[in-house]
């Protein structure tokens, strides 16, 4: 189980990575340098921009990304939970 959460928690974190380095061309592009600068030290200010200036689609996908990576480390954390109650319960 905590292997497909990994593959989740990659997969997202992969998308989140590329959706937000294209927001950031996107503000860079536009001249909205203070934007720019903003979402590279306060990440989520990237689909809220997306949001406001008429990149819905980017939005969007960015918070699919999100939701999928938060699914898989979710996932990844409760079996890796299991396996450690599973390694206790075989050392008693």
């Amino acid at each position: 189980m905590s292997i497909i959460g990994t593959i989740l928690a990659f997969a997202g974190g992969i998308a989140l990575l590329v959706f937000w380095i294209m927001t950031l061309v996107k503000q860079f592009k536009s001249g909205q340098t203070v934007w720019g600068i903003l979402t590279i030290f306060i990440g989520i200010l990237a689909p809220i921009w997306c949001f406001m200036n008429g990149h819905k689609g980017l939005g969007i996908k960015f918070i699919i990304a999100l939701v999928v990576y938060f699914i898989g480390a979710s996932i990844g954390a409760a079996g890796a939970i299991s396996q450690i109650q599973q390694l206790q319960q075989l050392q008693q």
